[in-house]
């Protein structure tokens, strides 16, 4: 496998690193409401026309006033298993100076991009998240793995959270929305509101069950922890949903199944103080306490 290490992106992962760990912290106001979008699309295994797809995204989104833009799960490069056979025939340095030229159409236009790519990690690939454009870049890689994953990724072991505008995101990735200790870890570190994007499609075991389940998986997760989630999956035929937002009571508030869409991020303490308590008693039980 060819390696590909620009200089920019090696400043980046230095930088991405210091901000990876999360801690937990207080903030010092509350966030204040925040327009996101999303971009459902289907990926091609052709990364210059995904690039481009999103860089138009990007301009589109700027337009409408969001602040956050998300993209699918591995949209650069495009999912292996689906808008390609495998990575074997990726061209990895192509795909760094992709992301390099998205990251600087975002920043130039003071948005987070949180961008689905993947990348050379620990002998193999990773599948990543990467949150670049208004902030250092910070690039997740995918926690939890399907079977079909581990065809193709290896996966890595740490919670990462990026601030912007005053909130701070938790970054997951599909599969990761089966575990709740992936998101106790982003609630640990600070989240103000989970940001997952995803590829959620292919063939059902259980035909139907994945349909009804995944929106669940959304709604629970931000009802946990009362903390917004933008959810960005692929546009794709067989998708098993389309995307969604859902605010910090669990409740979707937006969606589509293809094409850029907004949402509005509101902090859970403009809601009842119940839902800021609630939070508060899951953190206290992540600590050990009971409460």
């Amino acid at each position: 496998m060819e390696i590909c290490q620009p200089r920019r992106r090696r400043r980046w992962e230095e930088v991405g690193l210091a901000l990876a760990v999360g801690t937990a912290r207080h903030h010092a106001a509350m966030p204040a409401p925040l327009s996101i979008a999303c971009l459902p699309f289907t990926a091609s295994a052709d990364a210059a026309a995904n690039a481009a797809l999103i860089e138009r995204g990007i301009v589109d989104a700027d337009a409408r006033g969001a602040r956050v833009l998300l993209t699918p799960e591995c949209c650069l490069p495009g999912y292996p298993s689906a808008a390609r056979d495998d990575l074997a025939g990726v061209d990895w340095c192509q795909v760094a100076e992709l992301e390099d030229r998205l990251a600087v159409a975002a920043q130039r236009r003071g948005l987070l991009l949180v961008l689905g790519t993947a990348s050379p990690h620990d002998g193999g690939v990773s599948n990543d998240a990467l949150a670049c454009g208004a902030v250092p870049p910070v690039r997740y890689r995918k926690r939890c793995l399907t079977p079909t994953d581990r065809a193709h990724f290896v996966a890595a072991n740490r919670a990462v959270t990026v601030t912007f505008a005053g909130w701070t995101f938790g970054l997951g990735i599909c599969f990761d929305l089966r575990f709740g200790d992936v998101f106790r870890d982003l609630a640990v570190a600070g989240a103000d509101a989970f940001l997952v994007i995803a590829h959620m499609a292919g063939p059902d075991p259980d035909p139907g069950t994945k349909a009804l389940i995944v929106p669940q998986l959304c709604a629970v997760r931000a009802a946990e922890w009362a903390t917004p989630l933008a959810f960005c999956t692929t546009s794709v035929a067989d998708r098993y949903c389309d995307s969604s937002v859902h605010d910090a009571r669990g409740l979707r508030v937006a969606g589509a199944a293809q094409g850029l869409f907004l949402a509005t991020l509101t902090a859970r303490e403009e809601l009842d103080p119940w839902y800021a308590g609630l939070r508060a008693t899951g953190l206290g039980r992540a600590d050990g306490r009971r409460g």
